[in-house]
Order: structure tokens, then sequence, then C-alpha cells
């Protein structure tokens, strides 16, 4: 009985041991997020930037 709770106490270490891998890997990848959330938000704001500019090239827009 003494080698079964022996073996689950092991078992616990070593889940412990990998959640806390786990948990830096995931924190590495939420900083690779916004890291690549913000270069999403600039892309997009480049391409609409050009397509407008696109839009507007041939037209002849007055100020008022």
């Amino acid at each position: 009985m003494n080698d079964f709770f022996d073996s689950l106490k092991e078992i616990k270490k070593e889940l412990v041991k990998e959640q806390g891998a786990d948990t830096k890997k995931i924190q590495k990848a939420e900083k690779r997020q916004e890291f690549s959330k913000e270069e999403a938000i600039a892309h997009k704001e480049d391409k609409l930037r050009d397509e407008f500019l696109a839009y507007i090239k041939n037209s002849d827009i007055r100020k008022i």
C-alpha cells in the first residue's frame, strides 16, 4: 500500500514539474501573440492607408 502512495507522490511531482514547464511555454507564447497582434494591427493600418490612397488617387477631391 505504501508503494502505491509513493508512486502517486512521484507522479504528482512529475506532473507539477511538467506544468511548471508548460506555464513557461504558455507565457512565452502569450508574449509572442501580443507582439504579433501589434504587428497585425500595424499591417492592417498600412493596408487600409494604401487602399485609401489608391481609391482617392484618380478622384478630384477639393477642400471645403
